[in-house]
């Protein structure tokens, strides 16, 4: 009971009083009152069994509870403001109404059995488990910190979700050995790390910046605090971080020591493992001179102590790696990045109260600048803020989330825990912008590190920085992972060259030195003009010169059809007028593209295909590139665009053909049903009205529009004539069979 109370909220004291001199209360409690902040005592009457009608003893008790009293070993002096009658039973309702007409002036609080199970349930559940009170009143005191630190540090706070817990995959880090001869590589080792602690006595979890290191250290802490559990396999968690540890200089014992003196005396405990979980080795390297040492004498005293474990949590870090002692008879492993489908998962708890588009787990899995993202909790949480504030398209996102991943990577993370200052995340920050510049704008895929190391040297040479070359340094090449250093060549590369496109395109952005239009539709520099888009964001001028350059190779006339739609969904804070009045344009590229390849004018290999194979590839990729909810509002005035320009026949059908796939990819059939309304299969290519019949035998939405259906009756006419015109059959019937089978390449020499 004791420990039930001690916990309870408002609650600073609690003393048992049972005895000659308790004066009625069993136990005194020290309640502080939250708007006046002052505390006042609370008397505690504590029965077993029912109380009934004839409760005289209870009388007694609470009559004495009103008399002045000692508390604290006799040093204050104090009155009951109030009395809870507690019982493990019942209180029968005439027992209640006679207490308190007796006690009128008093004011008494009844708690019966139920209410105790209650109130047990929630501040002392290790009660029910028959372990040592005072253990179980540490464990529940460690988990309810552990708790508060995962709320107050949840990457997911904001989003209106719940806290959740993704177990990310942990594999063993082998170590290194020498072989007589080369041998093929073995497959990663998947590890239960609750498990795999305990077969060795120290222990090293690594993990790149937003991997979830403290939230994995903290979720194993809170593991091993159910009562249950220790019930059957006695492990005391510690937790500290290794911050704490280099202030206060303390031992494993010491803390152990420090951690558990306010419940027990560990030295009364037997056959108890202790599992010390030391969190955040990297984020005093570089703080702390003397942090090698520290580190090697608590994995020492680790090594040497019977009952002890210990498991450390850091980045990978190359300072770690050279000090060999440390690692000496330790295990390592690994925090992997999520999986996709765990990606997947992590996104839709974090936004199970929005209504998220499967369209955009579709965008997820295929989009390779979301794929060269570190694939972290940091990551995906920041992808989840986004979504909440723009839930419809993946592209739209994609500036914004390459901004605060590359920031956090170059320190903002470690700003907030003290590991790295404003000044050297922003010195940070600019030399990777002038290595981007150099190796992106020279189009180079490497350059010597050493070569890298100078240019920063010289940077930081011509300026009064205050910041420490090689913290900076070490900032840039080790703490961030934006760069791959080969350490047998000496190269240096972007880990992922899509990090290098941001900075380079960051650069333009800042100085004013924006990509040529001219250059938006060669493939080198697409994601460059796609971040620069999304770091306009209002760029309705910048928008215009895209759409009005004219492509002076197919490649290019390609490319334009395919990217446009990602720039205007990068430059989606722009007047919507832009995509309104700009979209057909794109849909009649797509025709004359198309009409080209089917007269055999292309320099790739697609008039090997047949018309309707041909049609089904322009289609499919129309659609792939334009299916996003920001297009859905330009369907109709592009209809009627490319119905009002001056076009061929054949090119304005199937430009509104390639617009009415887009707009069926969005559900919406108003494209087909106008292109029937407005021309028919009388006036349709056969291509076109063969492949709408198609369209709308797939989608069960479609095949109920009366527009539809009656198309479909006038085809299925027009290919099944009266007998008396069966010379015409042949024919048609052997046109559909060509446009099927035979090469448009074939057909056009014919």
């Amino acid at each position: 009971m004791h420990d039930t109370f001690r916990h309870m909220e408002g609650i600073e004291e609690v003393e048992y009083t049972h005895g000659p001199h308790e004066k009625g209360a069993d136990f005194v409690l020290t309640r502080r009152d939250p708007a006046l902040g002052r505390t006042h005592e609370i008397g505690i009457i504590a029965k077993k069994g029912k109380i009934l009608s004839n409760a005289d003893d209870v009388f007694r008790q609470v009559e004495e509870c009103q008399m002045p009293r000692t508390i604290r070993g006799g040093k204050d002096h104090v009155r009951l403001s109030e009395v809870w009658v507690v019982n493990t039973a019942s209180i029968s309702q005439q027992a209640q109404e006679r207490i308190n007409h007796k006690f009128s002036g008093q004011r008494i609080e009844f708690i019966d059995g139920e209410k105790l199970t209650e109130l047990v349930d929630q501040h002392a559940p290790y009660f029910w488990h028959e372990i040592k009170s005072e253990v179980g009143a540490y464990l529940h005191d460690l988990s309810s910190r552990i708790t508060q630190t995962d709320r107050e540090c949840s990457v997911v706070s904001g989003l209106g979700c719940d806290d959740f817990y993704i177990a990310p995959e942990i594999q063993e880090i082998e170590k290194i050995r020498y072989a007589s001869r080369n041998r093929r590589a073995s497959k990663h080792r998947l590890v239960n790390i609750l498990e795999e602690i305990f077969y060795s006595k120290v222990n090293f979890l690594e993990g790149e910046m937003g991997f979830g290191k403290s939230k994995t250290a903290r979720s194993i802490v809170n593991h091993f605090c159910a009562p249950d559990r220790y019930k059957h396999h006695p492990v005391l968690p510690v937790f500290a971080t290794f911050r704490e540890m280099v202030d206060s200089g303390r031992s494993l014992a010491e803390q152990l020591s420090y951690a558990t003196f306010k419940f027990f005396d560990f030295n009364e405990l037997k056959g108890v493992t202790v599992l010390f979980v030391i969190d955040g080795v990297d984020e005093v390297i570089g703080r702390c001179p003397k942090w090698d040492q520290l580190l090697t004498r608590l994995a020492d005293e680790a090594k040497a102590t019977e009952s002890f474990r210990i498991l450390f949590t850091s980045r990978p870090l190359k300072k770690i790696d050279e000090e060999v002692t440390i690692y000496a008879g330790a295990r390592r492993f690994l925090l992997r990045q999520l999986s996709m489908g765990k990606l997947v998962e992590f996104i839709t708890k974090a936004c199970e109260k929005l209504s998220v588009p499967k369209r955009l787990f579709e965008d997820l899995q295929r989009s390779d600048l979301f794929k060269q993202l570190p694939h972290s909790p940091i990551a995906a949480a920041l992808l989840s803020r986004l979504i909440a504030q723009n839930s419809n398209d993946l592209p739209s996102n994609l500036t914004e989330l390459y901004s605060k991943s590359v920031e956090n990577l170059l320190g903002r993370w470690d700003i907030s825990k003290g590991g790295c200052t404003e000044k050297e995340y922003r010195d940070a920050e600019r030399v990777c912008l002038d290595l981007a510049d150099y190796i992106i704008g020279n189009q180079l895929i490497y350059i010597s590190a050493d070569e890298a190391r100078q240019r920063i040297t010289d940077w930081h040479k011509e300026r009064n920085t205050d910041t420490n070359l090689d913290t900076l340094l070490e900032r840039v090449f080790e703490k961030s992972g934006l760069f791959s250093i080969d350490p047998e060549s000496g190269i240096l590369s972007f880990r992922h060259r899509s990090f290098g496109e941001y900075l380079h395109a960051l650069s333009g952005y800042k100085r004013h030195r924006l990509l040529p239009a001219e250059r938006a539709f060669e493939p080198y520099w697409i994601n460059i003009q796609f971040f620069q888009t999304g770091l306009l964001g209002d760029c309705e001028e910048h928008l215009n010169g895209l759409l009005s350059v004219i492509p002076q190779s197919e490649v290019g006339l390609w490319l334009k059809i395919l990217v446009m739609p990602d720039y205007f969904l990068a430059g989606y804070q722009t007047r919507y007028n832009v995509v309104e009045e700009n979209l057909y344009k794109l849909f009649i590229d797509a025709a004359n593209l198309f009409d080209q390849a089917k007269h055999g004018k292309t320099e790739t290999r697609l008039a090997e295909l047949s018309e309707m194979h041909l049609l089904w590839f322009f289609q499919r990729l129309v659609r792939n590139c334009y299916e996003y909810e920001f297009f859905r509002k330009a369907i109709t005035v592009t209809l009627l665009k490319i119905d009002q320009e001056v076009l061929p026949d054949q090119i304005r059908h199937l430009a509104l053909f390639f617009a009415a796939c887009f707009a069926a990819e969005l559900n919406d059939g108003s494209g087909f049903e106008y292109l029937v309304k407005t021309y028919g299969v009388e006036k349709l290519p056969l291509a076109i009205s063969l492949a709408i019949k198609i369209e709308q035998s797939s989608n069960k939405n479609f095949g109920k529009l009366p527009l539809l259906k009656d198309h479909e009756r006038k085809l299925n006419h027009l290919l099944k004539p009266a007998h008396d015109q069966k010379i015409e059959s042949l024919s048609l019937n052997s046109a559909i069979s060509d446009l099927f089978d035979k090469p448009v390449k074939v057909r056009h020499l014919s």
